[in-house]
């Protein structure tokens, strides 16, 4: 994995723009692949959407992009890389929203031992009703 404050020096001119792209947006925000091509058009207007695609891929490789696949998503979204943390998908407006959780690594362990796995990585995500969704009235 490249240190993420000296990638972009080295990385070609595509891919630089890609990732301004995605780390340009607050934390806890999630993009689309369409959302990153929408926002690396403006950076370089003559970028196309499978060079965001083929970026996008190649910054997952190195560790300076994260891909989240949340169940029940219309697609995969991707956010800088940061902290571990689970996410949240609300079934009524579909929004997701970064949580501060993680797994306990003793818990990790356990479930290692117990099933004799070797777990890599875990992904949590939560499913329910946003804020919005739940003080609006249905």
């Amino acid at each position: 994995m490249l240190d993420p404050d000296s990638a972009p020096n080295r990385l070609p001119r595509n891919y630089r723009t890609i990732l301004d792209a995605v780390r340009a947006v607050p934390r806890g925000t999630h993009l689309t692949a369409h959302d990153v091509f929408e926002r690396a058009r403006r950076i370089q207007s003559k970028i196309g959407f499978a060079t965001v695609h083929r970026g996008l891929a190649r910054l997952l490789d190195l560790g300076l992009v994260v891909k989240v696949d949340v169940p029940g998503a219309a697609s995969a979204v991707f956010e800088p890389t940061s902290p571990p943390h689970a996410h949240f998908r609300c079934t009524q407006c579909g929004a997701i929203a970064d949580v501060a959780f993680t797994i306990p690594s003793t818990l990790v362990a356990e479930l290692s031992a117990q099933h004799g796995l070797e777990i890599a990585a875990e992904h949590t995500t939560f499913a329910g009703r946003c804020g919005d969704c739940t003080t609006s009235v249905v």
